[in-house]
């Protein structure tokens, strides 16, 4: 014997009672939510890995960014002082 949801997957030829074919179809769409439900969590996870990754990436630049601007201005310190006589 078939099971219900095998037995919604084939035609209907009047041989399943209208309620075995329901509820196999039912338990079929039941599955395939289980299925996306799964990618969507997979989905979730990704996205807050993205998130994490590029807060990671704009505090890394914004350092960056901090620490070009220090070294400019030892740079320019530093030739201010080669520029001045030497006593």
């Amino acid at each position: 014997m078939t099971t219900l949801r095998e037995s919604s997957k084939s035609s209907w030829n009047g041989s399943g009672s209208i309620e075995h074919i329901n509820a196999g179809s039912l338990q079929r769409i039941a599955d395939a939510v289980e299925t996306m439900s799964g990618s969507y969590a997979d989905l979730i996870h990704e996205r807050d890995l993205y998130a994490r990754q590029s807060n990671w990436n704009f505090e890394r630049a914004d350092r960056l960014v901090r620490s070009n601007a220090a070294l400019r201005g030892v740079i320019t310190k530093l030739k201010k002082r080669l520029k001045e006589p030497k006593a």
